[in-house]
């Protein structure tokens, strides 16, 4: 990235080896949306010129004689490596929160340039990131562990159980992937909804195998519909995948008396309060969380979880660019005529 909706493909130094770290032959890198946002409004933390790009797969091709590999990586493997780097010694790291670190950063941003280029370094705080992969994981698919993972995150905050009603707001990859595991915790009934009747169309075309309903969210946010095909009582799981402070509102609305919301999707950083009606969560007794980021013992789950369910999450995957097209990739995300891009150098 050059600048603000600016890029340009350059031939470089290869990176440097530190002598705890490693350096990847990278196989492919996905684009997250924390990228998308940062090439369309740029930030502080990728001073232009940076190379982004914080969902690599690809193999260990070079490992200092000091770095500490967790168990089953060595030189040569095929490798995910997971974007939040973490000190491994607060109170939520020893917790087993690693993606609330006291001091953690993102893989891709300031000081570690990222994985859209043909090699990157892995520096010696995320050498305990690096994850194998199985054998037949396709590197495309496996660029979404981390995205994934954050998504689990977010279902087992909602702690979908048998019978279940499951409202997604939101049907970006994250809400898709939400919609298949709904399911297979055992969801009585998984409906999506979003703003954008395309968006909607493309994630059924997906996902629709696994989803019972889905509507477009007119006015009133969707909270009618959801009323309608429940029987007024409401959903008792809903997440948030969404940015919209609309869509905050509504999910306390259309949830049933003690149900669980989950606001997975943040909002602007310059604009983050949002106007709810307490009154629901009181009367109603609500439940709400939040979810963000991902624990290391959620990419190993998400790592076997892709592998067994290669066909259906791997339709998320809608496009493919090679580097020297990486500005296209991007655009497509402007467009909304995806949904996950992977860059394949």
């Amino acid at each position: 990235m050059t600048d603000v909706n600016a890029v340009e493909i350059r031939d470089t130094e290869e990176p440097k080896l530190d002598r705890r770290g490693g350096i990847l032959k990278v196989e492919a890198c996905g684009i997250c949306g924390t990228d998308a946002r940062t090439f369309f409004n740029g930030d502080p933390r990728a001073p232009a010129p940076w190379v982004l790009g914080h969902e690599p797969v690809g193999v260990l091709e070079e490992v200092a004689p000091d770095a500490d590999l967790p168990p089953g990586v060595e030189r040569g493997a095929r490798v995910f490596l997971g974007s939040i780097l973490t000190c491994g010694e607060c109170r939520w790291c020893l917790d087993g929160f690693q993606n609330l670190c006291e001091h953690h950063l993102l893989y891709g941003y300031e000081p570690f340039p990222g994985a859209y280029a043909e090699y990157a370094a892995v520096p010696p705080i995320a050498v305990k990131n690096l994850i194998p992969l199985p054998p037949d994981l396709p590197s495309d698919l496996a660029t979404v562990a981390d995205p994934f993972a954050c998504a689990l995150n977010g279902v087992e905050q909602l702690d979908v159980q048998l019978g279940d009603t499951v409202v997604i707001v939101g049907t970006g990859p994250i809400g898709c992937w939400q919609s298949v595991m709904a399911r297979d915790r055992g969801a009585a009934a998984v409906y999506l909804t979003d703003v954008s009747k395309d968006r909607l169309e493309l994630a059924m075309s997906i996902v629709g195998h696994f989803v019972d309903d889905a509507f477009v969210a007119g006015e009133d946010n969707g909270v009618n519909e959801v009323m309608s095909r429940t029987n007024g009582l409401g959903a008792s799981r809903v997440s948030v995948a969404a940015p919209s402070k609309q869509a905050q509102q509504a999910a306390l609305e259309m949830a049933a008396k003690r149900a669980r919301v989950v606001y997975f999707a943040g909002l602007p950083k310059h604009d983050p309060v949002s106007p709810l009606d307490v009154n629901q969560l009181h009367y109603k007794e609500l439940v709400i969380l939040g979810a963000y980021g991902a624990s290391h013992r959620q990419y190993r789950i998400t790592m076997d979880y892709l592998d067994r369910r290669q066909e259906e999450l791997g339709r998320v995957v809608t496009h493919r660019f090679s580097l020297e097209h990486i500005a296209e990739a991007f655009e497509t995300i402007r467009s909304g005529t995806g949904l996950k891009m992977v860059i394949l150098p």
